[in-house]
């Protein structure tokens, strides 16, 4: 059987390019768009390898990686991040989770560094490496925009993550891209156990038909005028705020915010 390898990024291009360099040395491929999908592409698997970028729509390339060590139980396939913002990220290696980073750079040198790294890897198999290994294809600095473009992300993850309400953001198909820790509390469960989950398998199913109909009106109110209804989990009575999120002005899910929390 041929190997297999499963590549997430959000370029289609990068993409289109590594799927056809790993195709080429006779792997079969998985594709997928963002962290979300990559996810879905699990299924398909075990794989042999495994590419992603860092940042990424809906489930940055962080959270992807966790949740992949959990579902292998630290045990898995070698997980490479490709990244345009490798370098910025020097300092964060250790707490991303991947095996391998490799930065972005010239097509044609990222090629041949690909082909070199993905023999090695299948001359010498075993996980994982003593240390974080990087790969550079020669050229690339750290960039004042992209540092500045993640100095902004973690500014406002930290802010969700900060909060004292829950809050849980779901994707147009009602399946869970993100939660804080306030609203993992009360659900008493964590990221990776509810991420890609649909909305309807992590609420009481008592409320499942309150649910679906405050989203339905949500969804189709132009304005985007929030809702409520109230939900119990374990002991704690919850105001459930479900605004829909517009990205654009295109309907991209929804935000829930889990408000006075009692007993």
């Amino acid at each position: 059987m041929p190997r297999k390898a499963l590549v997430v990024d959000s370029d289609f291009f990068f993409v289109e390019f590594l799927s056809g360099l790993l195709e080429k040395r006779g792997y079969a491929v998985c594709k997928a768009y963002d962290g979300k999908q990559g996810i879905a592409g699990l299924e398909e698997g075990p794989y042999d390898i495994l590419f992603a970028d860092l940042v990424m729509p809906k489930v940055n390339g962080r959270r992807f990686f966790e949740f992949v060590r959990r579902k292998y139980n630290g045990h898995c396939f070698p997980i490479v991040a490709v990244s345009g913002t490798v370098i910025e990220q020097m300092d964060d290696l250790e707490v991303i989770g991947a095996d391998y980073f490799i930065a972005k750079g010239p097509i044609d040198k990222l090629e041949i560094r690909l082909n070199e790294f993905i023999t090695v890897l299948e001359n010498q198999p075993g996980l994982p490496p003593a240390e974080k290994k990087i790969l550079q294809t020669g050229g690339v600095f750290p960039r004042r925009d992209a540092m500045e473009l993640l100095v902004s992300l973690d500014f406002l993850h930290t802010i969700i993550e900060s909060l004292g309400v829950g809050v849980i953001i779901i994707d147009k198909d009602t399946r869970v891209i993100n939660a804080n820790p306030s609203a993992l509390n009360v659900m008493q469960t964590s990221m990776v156990e509810i991420l890609n989950r649909t909305v309807l398998d992590i609420f009481p199913p008592n409320r499942s038909a309150e649910l679906i109909a405050v989203l339905k009106q949500t969804g189709r109110d132009p304005d985007g005028t929030p809702s409520a209804f109230f939900v119990g989990f374990g002991s704690r009575m919850l105001r459930v705020v479900v605004t829909p999120l517009r990205i654009q002005n295109v309907p991209s899910g929804w935000a829930l915010a889990l408000e006075g929390a009692r007993g």
